[in-house]
């Protein structure tokens, strides 16, 4: 019998382990990158290979693509370009699609357009007044507003229109001193003698405040303008201050009265000018006037002859009548006449118009009525 002898076990080999170093590294699956849009374009990318998008040319019939390292203007061994200097980065807006711009205005729609800006500039002048010096060289532009508010005067005057004109109404700035419609139109106004800057001086205190100090002579002009062209409250404030001024003179309050008519200043200014011991001189006469100047003359004279009389009768009578009057009057006159009777006192003239009457003609005496014969005796 023959003996085979037994199979051998079968070891297992150990496992070799590789070593670290030999392993394999695992697969790592990269996203394809975006194809740069500025890679194609003929400024090219100015970022080059630090770009973060792909500049790989796109694929045809399954050729391989190119590395992303040689831009399409490098060589043909993929050596490096020539330096270039950077580009600076450029911003291109996508239009938007989403938003309608409004498309060109027709000639239409230009025209209705300039119409409605021509009647709002119209509109607006319409608003203001301008006034021209009487020079033509010196203009001021004021709100309509600011003047007819004012003055009533002014409102009619600014309101005139060349309708009212063609219904025949008379014009209203024919009332008014110191104005006249600047050309042929009515919008506009222009100073009759009137200084510019005297109306520089009235606009200022017609914007100014009540406890403004002003000077007597800008009052005076002031008063004047406010008087003519109807601005009361100026007129009355312009009142107020010039009585608080003491050393107004008389001459001056009776001007402006009259030139003003302020009818509470007449007498007092006339009766003022009337008793005073001096006479008027040429310089007040020229500024009174000659009719100012000859009505002060009469009253003083009716004042003095009044004064003589009352001291020639005494008490005992009150004669009043106009014969016996016009005698003294004579005699007054005869008295003057005489040299050396200048600066005679009005006690020493009274006397010597005794001395006249005594001794006048029988003719003179028998003018007087029955009581001044008796007190003559």
């Amino acid at each position: 019998m023959s003996s085979s002898n037994p199979p051998e076990p079968t070891v297992a080999e150990p496992a070799v382990t590789p070593p670290a170093g030999d392993q394999p590294k695992p697969e790592i699956v990269t996203k394809p990158k975006k194809r740069c849009q500025y890679y194609r374009s003929p400024q090219g990318c100015f970022k080059g290979d630090a770009c973060n998008f792909s500049h790989e040319r796109p694929r045809s019939n399954g050729s391989p693509p190119k590395s992303n390292s040689s831009p399409p203007n490098g060589t043909a061994n993929g050596s490096p370009p020539e330096a270039q200097s950077p580009k600076p980065k450029q911003f291109y807006k996508k239009p938007n699609k989403f938003r309608k711009g409004r498309g060109p205005l027709s000639p239409e729609q230009v025209k209705q357009q300039a119409l409605a800006q021509s009647a709002a500039a119209k509109a607006e002048n319409a608003k203001k007044v301008t006034i021209y010096s009487e020079d033509d060289e010196q203009s001021w532009t004021l709100d309509r507003e600011f003047l007819s508010s004012r003055s009533k005067p002014m409102d009619q005057v600014l309101a005139y229109t060349r309708t009212k004109a063609d219904e025949g109404a008379k014009d209203p700035i024919a009332n008014i001193r110191g104005l006249l419609r600047f050309g042929d139109g009515l919008e506009n106004l222009q100073l009759d003698d009137v200084k510019s800057d005297d109306f520089d001086v009235f606009l200022t205190a017609l914007r100014a405040s009540d406890d403004a100090e002003v000077t007597f002579q800008d009052l005076r002009t002031i008063l004047t303008l406010a008087s003519d062209w109807g601005f009361d409250d100026l007129r009355h404030r312009c009142i107020r201050q010039i009585e608080k001024i003491p050393t107004v003179s008389a001459v001056d309050k009776a001007v402006l009265a009259r030139r003003c008519k302020i009818s509470k200043w007449i007498r007092g200014a006339l009766l003022s000018l009337t008793v005073l011991p001096d006479p008027l001189t040429a310089a007040e006469i020229q500024i009174l006037g000659t009719m100012t100047s000859a009505l002060i003359w009469r009253a003083r004279e009716e004042v003095f002859l009044h004064r003589v009389q009352a001291l020639t009768i005494g008490e005992k009578s009150k004669c009043t009548g106009t014969a016996c009057k016009q005698v003294r009057r004579d005699a007054l006159l005869r008295v003057l006449e005489r040299s050396g009777t200048a600066g005679k006192s009005e006690t020493d003239l009274v006397e010597l118009v005794q001395q006249e009457l005594s001794t006048s003609e029988a003719a003179d005496k028998d003018k007087f009525c029955e009581n001044c014969k008796s007190e003559e005796g």
